[in-house]
């Protein structure tokens, strides 16, 4: 079994899709943490930033992160789970952390 692999970075830098890719190639499995939040709580961010602000949100956010967190995983984590130390700690401490970026014009495009 190996570490977990967080990947990281702006919104629309392709998480998803590299993530998704990863995982394939290693024989793991994907989690993204966005979406592990919506079939969870059946709210959009949006939804959960609306009813519980952006503190609510990131409380979620970060305890989503801990329960997609297993062996042989590639997590795309949301573009500001970051934000929080103690994320950026966990996930230090727990696997391999891969930073993904893109040109700003890139990512408005998308």
């Amino acid at each position: 079994m190996s570490s977990p692999i967080y990947l990281i970075g702006a919104r629309g830098c392709g998480k998803t899709t590299i993530g998704q890719a990863l995982a394939q190639a290693m024989g793991f499995l994907f989690c993204d943490t966005d979406h592990h939040l919506y079939e969870t709580t059946g709210k959009t961010v949006a939804e959960m930033v609306a009813e519980e602000g952006w503190q609510g949100f990131r409380q979620h956010e970060s305890e989503s992160l801990i329960a997609v967190t297993a062996p042989d995983r590639v997590i795309a984590t949301g573009g500001g789970m970051i934000l929080a130390e103690k994320n950026r700690r966990f996930m230090r401490e727990q696997g391999t952390v891969i930073y993904l970026c893109a040109p700003a014009e890139v990512l408005a495009g998308r």
